[in-house]
């Protein structure tokens, strides 16, 4: 037997990251065509131990979000921790995670 993940439409998925991305004053949302992201939210601000390189918010459909900085403005980024909610966890939800994660981060 084998078991079968339904995935959501791609129009589910866009109100869902557009939903994310105002729960956390995104900047920007950048669809991604590649296999690793579907989606990449620019964040407000900065890491502070990353200076001078924006935050991300990157989500796969399969396995949710991922706490990033940005390695170049709007070319590259590099995932520093996952929020480890599941797929399509509340936007409320993954606010308060990406909070928590930058907080962590600044001490």
């Amino acid at each position: 037997m084998t078991a079968h993940i339904a995935l959501p439409s791609a129009s589910t998925c866009q109100r869902y990251v557009v939903a994310v991305a105002a729960s956390v004053f995104a900047e920007s949302v950048v669809w991604c065509d590649c296999p690793a992201f579907d989606a990449v939210l620019v964040l407000p601000g900065e890491l502070p131990p990353h200076s001078g390189h924006r935050a991300v918010l990157a989500w796969n459909h399969y396995f949710g979000w991922a706490l990033g900085v940005e390695d170049t403005p709007n070319s590259s980024f590099s995932v520093i921790e996952c929020l480890g909610l599941g797929r399509m966890p509340d936007p409320f939800v993954c606010a308060d995670r990406a909070v928590e994660l930058i907080a962590q981060a600044t001490d």
